[in-house]
């Protein structure tokens, strides 16, 4: 039998005339690794269920932001234009719609010995009182990459404290290396480590998707003020460039790849960029998670991440076994196997052993991944679109230290009390590249 390969008990439901879904796809615009590669995998997976399903016909609609996306899937998921599969990378955007009854429960299915084909974690951002309503392609998650010949030349162990890491960052200041290399023109790289400082002050709890209404506001308050405080305590501890506000993704991947810093705060798909830009440094990365915060709730074996390839299934499709189908070919082995070596990714997906990984980091980083507990996705990611604008363009100013912590959660607070603003052309400061 071939990949997508579907129960006979379904296949024998599936009507034979001529049958269209509706696929809401989303493609950012600027990366190779992603507009280029991603798509690419995408097109083959249709043409293989195409080609395996005659009587069924993809309708992509591409969206190429993740504005328009919310955008689109607000406005077009409770009318009879709903797309039959979206995309969708979980979190609170996803529950909002769950809760409004808008996406199709694929428990039952997955029930039926479908689960077990996935890394558990992958599912946590997606699950919701137990009941997982999105399938994962792909998975990107977070962690420290640092350079074991900088390391080994002065002396460095992995910190595992916060503390430690700003002694590590005063030091390597000290021998002229800049610890972390930051490209926050596109807001998500310092947005990362302010996610990482909140839950490892904060744990799970205090990542809402609008903290005005929570009961645990008081503790959410406390640790997102508390994240900023030590947000400014790496500033101060110089481990950012001075012009790191002003740098970009591609500069960020060089200053490391030049080895002028010693680390950077990034996911797994900087694997594939490295394959190409600094392929005589593999040998010579490593990586670490972002260390524990002194009487904090949050644990290493919660990793940030998201994926670019997460599907759900629209409650109003008309298709929704044939929507099914189209899943399982989405996550079949041969997906799985184009993520790995034709994208360079990790995938969501238990059918390749660590072993045939393309090399050892590869395969440990996969690896590492199956040992997650939990996976969260970053705090932009719960806020709505307005809030989450705002909220990027807030921490940005941590760096440049033109806003104190306080008036930091102030503003973010007014911006989550104002209605929601699902004007996309209104927003600023988000990338998609997580």
């Amino acid at each position: 039998m071939g990949y997508c390969r579907v129960y006979q008990e379904t296949e024998r439901r599936l009507k034979m005339n001529q049958i269209t879904l509706k696929f809401l796809r989303f493609h950012c615009l600027d990366r190779y690794h992603c507009a280029v590669g991603y798509h690419q995998l995408i097109d083959g997976v249709i043409s293989r269920f195409e080609k395996a399903h005659p009587h069924i016909k993809i309708e992509s609609m591409i969206m190429r932001n993740w504005y328009q996306l919310m955008y689109t899937l607000n406005k077009k998921l409770p009318t009879d234009e709903s797309p039959d599969v979206f995309h969708t990378c979980g979190g609170g955007e996803l529950e909002e719609l769950v809760e409004k009854d808008l996406v199709h429960d694929l428990s039952p299915w997955l029930d039926k010995g479908w689960r077990e084909s996935f890394v558990a974690a992958t599912f946590e951002p997606l699950k919701f009182d137990g009941r997982e309503y999105a399938l994962p392609l792909e998975q990107g998650y977070i962690f420290v990459w640092y350079n074991k010949r900088i390391f080994e030349r002065y002396g460095f162990t992995i910190p595992t404290t916060f503390d430690e890491l700003l002694v590590m960052c005063r030091e390597l200041r000290h021998h002229r290396i800049i610890p972390f290399s930051v490209g926050n023109s596109e807001r998500w790289p310092g947005a990362f480590f302010f996610s990482h400082l909140f839950h490892r002050i904060g744990g799970e709890e205090v990542f809402v998707s609008d903290f005005t209404q929570a009961p645990n506001y008081t503790d959410i308050r406390k640790g997102f003020i508390g994240a900023a405080e030590k947000l400014l305590e790496l500033v101060d501890a110089g481990a950012f460039h001075e012009d790191c506000e002003f740098a970009d993704y591609q500069q960020q991947r060089d200053m490391f790849v030049r080895e002028e810093a010693a680390m950077q705060l990034n996911g797994n798909r900087l694997l594939n960029y490295l394959v190409d830009e600094g392929p005589g440094l593999l040998d010579h990365v490593g990586v670490f998670p972002f260390p524990l915060v002194k009487d904090g709730k949050g644990k290493t074996s919660t990793v940030f991440g998201g994926s670019l390839a997460t599907y759900g299934i629209s409650a109003k499709s008309l298709h929704k076994e044939e929507a099914l189908a189209f899943l399982r070919c989405l996550t079949d082995e041969q997906a799985a196997r184009s993520v790995i070596f034709d994208m360079g990714d990790i995938p969501a997906l238990r059918h390749i052993p660590f072993s045939q990984y393309p090399s050892p980091l590869h395969g440990l980083l996969a690896e590492n991944l199956g040992k997650a507990q939990k996976i969260q996705v970053h705090y932009f990611k719960y806020l709505p679109p307005h809030a989450a604008g705002v909220y990027l363009n807030t921490v940005a100013k941590l760096f440049t230290r033109d806003i104190t912590p306080q008036d930091a959660f102030k503003i973010v607070e007014e911006a989550l009390s104002q209605s929601p603003a699902n004007n996309i052309n209104d927003q600023e400061g988000y990338s998609d590249e997580i």
